[in-house]
């Protein structure tokens, strides 16, 4: 089923959702949905929005806020690796992020397979596996983050994010 469908596109996730969305938006210049997908690839269902994607994921998943924000900030170190990145669908940037923080942060997390689900779709498991696999190897590995240095950033990224803009750089 879509994620988005529904009176609540959000899930209660409303807050942390946007936020996650400017915050990925700002950062890659990414729209807020992505190019339709090239034939003969068909998605059955319209893109949802990356505010109501990330919503559906934090829904689907009941992950604790500090994996939200550890994937933020992979996406921050990813910025920071490579300046000029731009990206096409913050769907996939987030989705592959948050992947990486859950596998790194919880001892039980989804498989790849689970992940498509996650991502209503959007993404076939040798997608998933790639995302997973580009990530990896465009953080060169590094994807720990200290603890103390991810409860500042939270407090920054929910301080610097939590309205419309305009943003620090």
């Amino acid at each position: 089923t879509s994620g988005s469908t529904g009176s609540n596109p959000y899930h209660g996730h409303e807050h942390t959702a946007k936020l996650c969305a400017r915050f990925v938006s700002h950062l890659f210049a990414c729209p807020k949905v992505p190019p339709p997908p090239a034939p003969p690839s068909t998605t059955p269902t319209p893109t949802p929005r990356l505010d109501h994607f990330i919503a559906y994921a934090l829904h689907r998943t009941r992950l604790h806020q500090s994996v939200t924000f550890a994937a933020l900030y992979l996406l921050q170190r990813l910025k920071a690796r490579f300046l000029a990145a731009k990206g096409s669908s913050g769907h996939r940037l987030f989705i592959s992020a948050f992947m990486l923080a859950s596998k790194i942060i919880c001892d039980d997390t989804y498989s790849n397979k689970s992940w498509c689900i996650i991502g209503q779709g959007m993404f076939a498991l040798r997608e998933i596996n790639q995302m997973e696999r580009e990530m990896r190897s465009y953080l060169e590995w590094q994807l720990n983050v200290d603890p103390t240095t991810l409860r500042d950033f939270e407090s920054c990224v929910r301080h610097d994010f939590a309205s419309l803009g305009p943003y620090r750089t």
